[in-house]
C-alpha cells in the first residue's frame, strides 16, 4: 500500500477541520459589533412604537372616563450568546469502509433579552400626572415646539382669557369655548412669524415691589454688592435718591423695536389685557402668586398670567379629539355632553388642529400609531403630521415632571425566548 496515498485524504480532513475551526473563531470574533448592528435600531423602533401605542391608549382611556394605566420599560439586557462544536471522525468512518474526509460541525448564535418593567403608581405617578407644569417650559419653543399647539394643550386661560376650561373634566356636563383663546393664540404665531417677537429667558425688575427712595449719599458700595447677592439692585429716582427693586430671571415675550407700536401688537394686547406699547412683557403662571388672593387683572398691566394645566388635565384635553363610534354614543358607554339646544356637542372642534384621533372597526393600513379598545381601532394616521407631534411632546412633559428620586418599586423582570 503507498503512504502517501492513505495520507492524502487525512490531511484534506485536517485542512477542512482547521478551516471550520477558524471560520468559528472569526465569527465569535465579530458577533459583539455585528450583535449591536442588527439590534440596537430594531428595540430603539420598537421601544418608540410601544411608547406612542401605551400613550394613545391612555388617552382613549380617558376619553371614556376609564383610569389611564403606565408601564414603564427602564431596563433592556440583552445576552448575545455563540456556541459551537466540530467533530472529525480521523479518517474512519462509521457507515463507509476505509479512510474518509468526513466531519461534523455546527455554529449557534441566540439573542436572549431580559426586559424589566415598572408600574407607575402611588405618589411617583400622582406628581407626574398632577403637578402644574411650569411657564418656563415655554422655552422649548426655541427647540422647535409648534407654538400654537403648545399653548392650546398646556393652558387653561391667559389673563382671564379661557382655553375651553370644561375640557379638562373628564365627564364635562357643559360645553366648552375657546374661540377668543384661539383668536390670541393665532395672532401670537403670526407675530412670530413676522419675527416680531421672541420668546427668551430673561431679567425684568419689580417696580410694584420698590422700597422708598433712599438718599444717595446714604448709599455704599457694599450695600450695592450684597443687593445684588440677594437678588435686588438700586434704580435712581431723581433727586429723591435710590430706590431698591427686586429682580426677577424668567420668561420673557420680547417685541423688536418695529412692532412695538404695531396693528398687530395692539390686537395681540387688546385680547389678553395687557399693556400695548411695551417692549417687555414678563411671562408668569399664576402658581406664582399668592394664591390666597384674586389675579384682578388690570387692561394696563404688563404681564400675562398663565394658567397652567398637570399632564392629566392635558392628556384630558386632547382625549376631547378622539372620535367615539355612534354606538357607543347611543349605548352611552363614552360620556357624552349636550349643549343649549339638547343635541351631542361635538367636543373634537375644540382640538381641532392640534390633535385627533380616528376610529374604525378593522385595523387601519396607514397609521402611524393604531390601538384596539373596546372592538374598535383608535389611531392616528401617518399623514397627521400636527397629532404625531403631540405624542412626542407629551413625552418631554413626562421627561421634564417625572420625579428625580424614582423609587425601587416592585420591578417585573420577564426573559424572553430561551
Amino acid at each position: 500500500m503507498d503512504g502517501q496515498g492513505k495520507a492524502k485524504p487525512l490531511r484534506g480532513g485536517l485542512v477542512r477541520l482547521v478551516a471550520v475551526i477558524s471560520t468559528m473563531l472569526a465569527a465569535s470574533g465579530c458577533l459583539g459589533p455585528k450583535a449591536v448592528r442588527l439590534t440596537r435600531l430594531n428595540y430603539n423602533e420598537a421601544y418608540r412604537t410601544t411608547n406612542d401605542e401605551q400613550l394613545l391608549m391612555n388617552i382613549v382611556r380617558l376619553r371614556y372616563a376609564d383610569s389611564p394605566v403606565f408601564i414603564d420599560l427602564p431596563n433592556i439586557t440583552s445576552q448575545f450568546e455563540l456556541s459551537s462544536h466540530g467533530n472529525y471522525l480521523g479518517g474512519y468512518g462509521n457507515q463507509f469502509g476505509g479512510r474518509t474526509s468526513l466531519g461534523f460541525g455546527d455554529l449557534t448564535a441566540r439573542d436572549t433579552p431580559t426586559l424589566s418593567y415598572h408600574p407607575r403608581e402611588g405618589k411617583e405617578i400622582a406628581k407626574a400626572l398632577l403637578t402644574p407644569l411650569s411657564a418656563e417650559l415655554f422655552s422649548v419653543v426655541n427647540a422647535g415646539a409648534n407654538t400654537e399647539q403648545l399653548l392650546l394643550m398646556t393652558l387653561n386661560d391667559i389673563n382671564d382669557v379661557p382655553n375651553a376650561i370644561r375640557s379638562t373634566v373628564m365627564v364635562p356636563t357643559v360645553p366648552g369655548d375657546n374661540s377668543a383663546f384661539r383668536q390670541g393664540i393665532k395672532q401670537l404665531v403670526r407675530l412670530i412669524e413676522l419675527d416680531a417677537v421672541e420668546l427668551l429667558i430673561g431679567i425684568t425688575e419689580e417696580s410694584d415691589a420698590s422700597s422708598d427712595p433712599i438718599p444717595t449719599r446714604q448709599l455704599g458700595g457694599d450695600d450695592i454688592i450684597n443687593a445684588a447677592k440677594e437678588g435686588y439692585v438700586f434704580r435712581s429716582r431723581g433727586d429723591a435718591g435710590m430706590a431698591l427693586l427686586k429682580r426677577d430671571k424668567g420668561l420673557i415675550l420680547h417685541v423688536r423695536d418695529e412692532f412695538v407700536d404695531s396693528p398687530e401688537i395692539r390686537e395681540f394686547a387688546r385680547i389678553f389685557k395687557v399693556r400695548p406699547g411695551l417692549k417687555t412683557y414678563r411671562i408668569k403662571s399664576e402658581l406664582t402668586e399668592n394664591p390666597g388672593s384674586p389675579l384682578n387683572i388690570k387692561p394696563q398691566d404688563d404681564t400675562f398670567y398663565m394658567n397652567m394645566r398637570s399632564i392629566l388635565q392635558i392628556m384630558i384635553f386632547l382625549s376631547k379629539g378622539v372620535s367615539v363610534p355612534e354606538d357607543h354614543m347611543i349605548s352611552g358607554v363614552a360620556p357624552m355632553t349636550l349643549d343649549s339646544d339638547g343635541l351631542v356637542y361635538d367636543w373634537t372642534k375644540i382640538t381641532a388642529g392640534v390633535f385627533s384621533v380616528q376610529v374604525q372597526k378593522h385595523r387601519p393600513k396607514d397609521a402611524e400609531v393604531a390601538i384596539h379598545y373596546r372592538g374598535y381601532w383608535y389611531y392616528i394616521p401617518c399623514d397627521d403630521v400636527n397629532s404625531r407631534a403631540v405624542l412626542s411632546i407629551m413625552e418631554v412633559f413626562f421627561s421634564l415632571e417625572e420625579s428625580a428620586d424614582r423609587p425601587g418599586g416592585p420591578l417585573l423582570t420577564l426573559p424572553v425566548g430561551g
